[in-house]
């Protein structure tokens, strides 16, 4: 079995093609595939993105599962992404992850037949339910752009090695650092500012990559001119480009 998802609206992974290779049902009367497996076209290996922002409550290895994730949403649902590459997990428990965010690349690890992600979604009561409508955009984890917002914030918080609570304020703004293709052009931020660009429209951003190129750039100064502030593709504190993210006065 490899059929094409079309009108994927909210995607896992990062190139947007995906190939059902087992859907969500009871495969005998004894087992249930309790999630969905899929791969990108042609059976290519992808990275592996987050379906919507939430908290890493999980990122480890098992025997079955292989190296995988779990989120938890703003709803209390929870998602998983199964088998991934060793060593490619790009996120760790506590972590805040945006929607889109590579969390590692697809695998073959854990009890595993071929390189594929094996998604799951949980309810709230950690009961299985099916994937698809969530891909779909016909169901969704809850999430309000205030709470994209504070996700975006707690990341920042913890990169920065202030109090994590998802409250910009001085604390927060006081350790920000410059950020532009020249300075800090690979610093952690990158990733977390290019994911929080994109979800507010910033297409030009590009696919992130934690690499403030001219694509940042221009991202960027398009933001600083439609939020009043120096339009020069550097974010600081001095110009007011910080403040404007935050949300600061």
């Amino acid at each position: 079995m490899s059929l094409i998802i079309n009108e994927v609206t909210d995607a896992v992974l990062e190139k947007g093609v995906h190939y059902l290779t087992s859907d969500y049902k009871d495969r005998n009367k004894d087992r249930m595939h309790k999630g969905i497996d899929l791969i990108g076209k042609g059976k290519s290996i992808d990275n592996v993105i987050a379906i919507s922002s939430g908290k890493v409550i999980t990122s480890k290895y098992s025997k079955t599962a292989g190296n995988y994730v779990e989120i938890e949403h703003a709803n209390k649902y929870i998602t998983r992404y199964l088998h991934m590459k060793d060593n490619s997990l790009k996120v760790k428990k506590g972590d805040y992850v945006s929607k889109g965010e590579i969390l590692g690349t697809m695998g073959n690890t854990g009890n595993s037949r071929g390189a594929h992600l094996h998604f799951v979604v949980l309810n709230p009561n950690l009961v299985p339910v099916d994937p698809l409508p969530y891909l779909l955009g016909e169901k969704d984890f809850g999430e309000t752009e205030e709470d994209y917002f504070k996700s975006f914030v707690k990341n920042v918080q913890k990169i920065l090695g202030v109090k994590v609570d998802g409250i910009p304020g001085p604390s927060t703004l006081n350790k920000t650092i410059t950020i532009s293709s020249k300075t800090n052009n690979k610093h952690p931020l990158v990733l977390v500012l290019q994911n929080y660009l994109l979800y507010l429209g910033y297409d030009e951003v590009g696919i992130p990559d934690g690499i403030a190129g001219s694509r940042f750039t221009k991202a960027v100064k398009r933001f600083q001119l439609e939020n009043a502030c120096v339009s020069d593709g550097v974010i600081t504190k001095k110009q007011k480009t910080w403040q404007k993210l935050l949300k600061l006065k």
